[in-house]
């Protein structure tokens, strides 16, 4: 049993030993709505559809809170969840989510915003823009993808416009949380078409590589790796975990249900450490 406490602010337990690597609450409570990724849904996102790993996928734990503000401008309503991902390989695959991107807020250009928080093990995050996120494989022009790697504790910042996946680089269970408007939706027909992102990320000898899915006609000239820092600013400290974060300051997390709230940059709290060529 691994205590998740000192990461997320809740009393949350993680069960390595059941098979289900299931989360609770005390008092054997489950928090959330258990939403259960089986393999055969995950299949469709992978470059071997037909590779064998884990199954279930990984485990999502929806609205485990809901929280509601309000001031001059409007009503904030934001959801938090709590997702659980095995350790393992899809063929030559490091154990991921099927990724997604959102769909654009109601009446604006960008699209909702959200923020990943590390409980237990460590996490790359693949951040993919697209010039038109619902572009089929062979039409989309990706502007720009991040990998950015996370260890337990970390916050990390999805912008806007970027669909992402998560993958789960370590041999022991991944589990993270997120803040997400509670207005959002998700935006899954075009990544399943190209069977994932437009960069794989594979088992090596090493640690990861990467590769060019060729599903993509238009893939960017880099692939930029990046790493999370803190943003007071935005609500990310490193001494505070982002449960707790949002309910004592939700002024600060504004710009999840609307973007323009933000006080800066949300790439603030991105840092870009390296810059390759995209794998030929």
């Amino acid at each position: 049993m691994i205590d998740l406490t000192a990461t997320s602010g809740l009393p949350l337990t993680l069960h390595e030993d059941d098979p289900h690597l299931g989360v609770w609450l005390p008092d054997g409570l489950q928090p959330g709505r258990l939403l259960v990724r089986k393999l055969a849904e995950l299949r469709r996102s992978l470059e071997d559809p037909n590779a064998e790993g884990p199954g279930p996928a990984y485990w999502m734990y929806n609205g485990v809170a809901y929280f509601s503000a309000a001031d001059t401008r409007g009503v904030y309503n934001w959801r938090y969840d709590l997702t659980v991902l095995p350790p393992g390989r899809y063929g030559e695959e490091y154990a991921r989510t099927a990724g997604h991107y959102h769909a654009l807020i109601e009446g604006t250009e960008p699209s909702w915003p959200e923020v990943y928080e590390v409980l237990h093990g460590e996490a790359l995050f693949i951040l993919q823009k697209a010039a038109d996120p619902t572009a089929g494989p062979q039409d989309a022009r990706i502007e720009d993808v991040i990998l950015m790697r996370a260890g337990s504790g970390s916050k990390a910042m999805l912008p806007p416009n970027c669909g992402h996946w998560t993958v789960n680089v370590t041999g022991e269970p991944l589990v993270i949380c997120n803040w997400i408007s509670a207005d959002f939706s998700s935006y899954y027909e075009s990544v399943e078409q190209a069977h994932g992102p437009c960069c794989y990320v594979k088992v090596g000898p090493d640690g990861p590589l990467y590769q060019r899915n060729r599903g993509y006609a238009h893939p960017p000239a880099h692939l930029r790796h990046a790493r999370p820092v803190e943003a007071p600013e935005l609500g990310l400290r490193a001494d505070q975990p982002i449960f707790r974060a949002l309910h004592e300051r939700p002024e600060q997390w504004r710009y999840l249900c609307n973007p323009s709230a933000a006080p800066v940059d949300l790439f603030r709290a991105i840092e870009i450490i390296r810059t390759d060529p995209f794998p030929a």
